[in-house]
């Protein structure tokens, strides 16, 4: 027989496709992870994976007990959400994952006022362009660019993004005033490789040169203040920063959505509750910032 412990060996070792990947997800060494493993086959007389070229590839048998592991794990962490949202308390951790940008330019000063007002409330910020899943319990509440796909997520839309066109205070002052985008003709640019909105600025703009990219917003800003670049951004993040003026802001185009979301088992959740109340609240609060107008 084998117990839980192995059924997460086995289901970790299968998502990693490999020994190092499952020893750092379940936190232990690598040696533990082969030698469990090895126990494991021994006591089930079979063998598990096959060992392909550097990668651990399941065996028919297996591909059973992954399939049994994932049923246990799911059904684990559904009696686990159950729990925790029937919990009424406003005390304990609470994790809210968010992308850096809205960290940055939002959450970062609308989360110590909620400390205050929920002293017993500890706020995990996860703050990564990876949003982490709500259903396995990685986060409790997610702040997302766009509308949630998830069924199980109870998501609401709590505002607006419209963009705009910063550069440094210097820049600024040397370009003038711009009374359209096609002023900017031959301007160069810094890329976000991260999104589509950089796309816009490509069609409205005869010639564009974009000699310096990258996936982040925030090193995008930054980029542009220690530059004589011009950079697109979320009007809530450009008018925030202290080394950029606006060039043109806010454009007619392209307008964002920013939505908060929760899992359905946990939305009565006190905790979640308070903070998903508070961030409509603060989003409320923020709405010229979001739209530009501020």
């Amino acid at each position: 027989m084998i117990n839980w412990d192995d059924y997460r060996l086995i289901l970790a070792i299968a998502r990693a496709r490999g020994l190092p990947g499952a020893a750092n997800s379940l936190k232990v060494t690598l040696s533990t992870v082969f030698r469990r493993l090895e126990r494991i086959e021994e006591t089930l007389s079979t063998r598990l994976f096959d060992r392909m070229r550097g990668s651990y590839e399941p065996t028919d048998s297996g591909f059973e007990l992954i399939r049994a592991a994932e049923r246990m794990e799911h059904e684990a962490l559904s009696a686990d959400r159950i729990i925790a949202g029937r919990d009424q308390q406003l005390t304990g951790l609470l994790r809210v994952t968010v992308t850096d940008a809205l960290s940055v330019s939002f959450l970062s000063r609308h989360i110590p006022s909620f400390h205050v007002k929920h002293p017993g409330i500890n706020v995990e910020i996860l703050s990564d362009d990876h949003l982490l899943n709500l259903a396995g319990r990685e986060a409790d509440i997610a702040l997302r660019p766009r509308r949630p796909a998830e069924e199980t997520l109870v998501a609401r839309k709590i505002a607006t993004i419209h963009w705009g066109i910063y550069a440094s205070h210097e820049t600024c002052k040397s370009l003038g005033k711009i009374q359209d985008l096609v002023s900017l003709d031959g301007q160069k640019f810094i890329s976000w490789s991260g999104g589509s909105a950089s796309i816009f600025i490509d069609k409205i703009i005869p010639t564009t040169h974009c000699p310096i990219s990258s996936s982040s917003l925030t090193t995008n800003a930054e980029l542009a203040a220690h530059s004589d670049l011009l950079v697109l951004l979320p009007c809530l993040m450009g008018s925030q920063w202290r080394s950029l003026s606006p060039v043109i802001a806010p454009l007619p185009g392209p307008v964002g959505e920013l939505w908060v979301a929760t899992h359905e088992d946990m939305r009565r959740n006190a905790r979640v509750k308070a903070l998903f109340d508070y961030l409509v609240l603060a989003a409320e609060a923020d709405k010229d910032r979001f739209e530009g107008t501020a």
